[in-house]
């Protein structure tokens, strides 16, 4: 008896903290004529908590990888305090470096098969680079908190599993500037659209 009452207590406990999570769905659109988001470059849409400290960065590393003096992938998003492995698969040596501020950063020169770990503190865009490879970029978003959603080629975005409050909405496109808003979140779904390039529904 005693085993089912613990049971079913964990298993409302569950049932109440996932009770106060909403999700925030919509579509970006782009108020620049003849242009489509599409041929734009990635377009995240990230949310930062209003009412105090939002959720822990993820506990995983995320991995940019160095293979035929190319990164995989060249556009990775990463969250404020996140730990990001750079992994060298190729045959050749490299040497990882960003003059991004505040999250610069240089790795030094590792051979095949090693790693070496980098961890991005502030949000913002980093540019990374090879020293010994010119054509070598890629493109790392650093995004405030867990909860963002990229926008798919008809510019569709879902953020899942927010926990009620209160949020600063931006919409990023490195090609646009950025648009924000303010919006509170429920236990339910809430619908935000957001035009880049132009003024926001």
């Amino acid at each position: 008896m005693r085993v089912r009452t613990l049971a079913a207590c964990a298993l409302a406990l569950l049932a109440s903290a996932g009770a106060g999570a909403g999700e925030v769905v919509g579509r970006v659109t782009l108020g620049v004529e003849g242009a489509r988001l599409a041929d734009l470059g990635p377009t995240v849409v990230f949310l930062e908590s209003l009412d105090g400290p939002g959720a822990a960065p993820p506990a995983n590393r995320a991995v940019l990888r160095q293979r035929n003096a190319r990164f995989e992938p060249e556009f990775l998003i990463v969250v404020a305090g996140q730990i990001v492995r750079v992994a060298n698969d190729d045959t050749i040596f490299h040497n990882v470096f960003s003059f991004s501020r505040p999250n610069d950063f240089d790795l030094g020169v590792y051979p095949a098969g090693e790693s070496r770990s980098v961890t991005f503190a502030h949000p913002g865009l980093v540019k990374v680079y090879c020293s010994i490879h010119e054509s070598m970029n890629a493109t790392v978003l650093v995004t405030p908190s867990p909860l963002y959603g990229s926008a798919s080629a008809t510019g569709d975005y879902r953020i899942a599993s927010v926990p009620a409050g209160r949020y600063r909405l931006t919409a990023w496109n490195e090609r646009l500037p950025a648009v924000t808003r303010v919006l509170t979140v429920g236990a339910n779904a809430l619908r935000a659209d957001v035009a880049l390039g132009g003024d926001s529904p």
